[in-house]
């Protein structure tokens, strides 16, 4: 059994689509099912992040928006801004919003576009800074990603306010070359 073939689909937008089967949610994107997020990772999600989030939180990557509404749900978190580069994600978010007759929050704005533009938009038109920073905008961790995160990161950093917090999502399935490369990345 396979969610696409026997789930249903409750969103879609372009190339991206949402399918609910059993408990879970799917999101695909792409032809040939490519599987990016799945709502029961919100467990490893909470896992990970605990309740360190707080004040003003980027968030890279809005995928389902599980990671979204989680970071929201935390009394000390004031402002959401979430980076995403597909219209499409952003809008069957939308989708899911109206079917779960939730109106969204009000201190959650989204970004369009590559989070290597929206970075610098950032810092030389709003001039913003944030206690938190989660990137969450890869679906595995390879070399690929260690290289953009190397990139990303410094940008980051100088967003930070004192004492500010960057994490990166950890998949449980990296390799071990990998994680190693990881970890020593968002070391502090």
């Amino acid at each position: 059994m396979l969610y696409f073939e026997e789930g249903r689909i409750v969103a879609s937008s372009g190339h991206v689509t949402v399918y609910k089967y059993g408990r879970d949610t799917y999101l695909e994107i792409g032809p040939g099912h490519n599987l990016w997020a799945i709502s029961s990772e919100i467990k490893e999600y909470i896992r990970q992040l605990r309740k360190i989030p707080y004040g003003d939180c980027l968030e890279v990557g809005l995928g389902l928006g599980i990671v979204s509404n989680y970071l929201l749900s935390l009394p000390k978190v004031k402002s959401l801004t979430t980076i995403e580069i597909s219209k499409d994600i952003t809008e069957v978010y939308r989708q899911l919003l109206v079917l779960n007759e939730n109106d969204g929050d009000i201190r959650h704005t989204i970004m369009i576009g590559d989070v290597h533009e929206v970075l610098p938009t950032i810092i030389s038109k709003l001039n913003k800074k944030f206690d938190f920073i989660f990137f969450d905008h890869y679906s595995l961790i390879d070399e690929d990603t260690i290289d953009d995160l190397s990139l990303l990161l410094p940008i980051a950093t100088s967003m930070l306010k004192d004492d500010g917090i960057v994490m990166g999502w950890f998949d449980p399935y990296t390799p071990q070359e990998f994680a190693e490369q990881f970890y020593k990345l968002f070391d502090n």
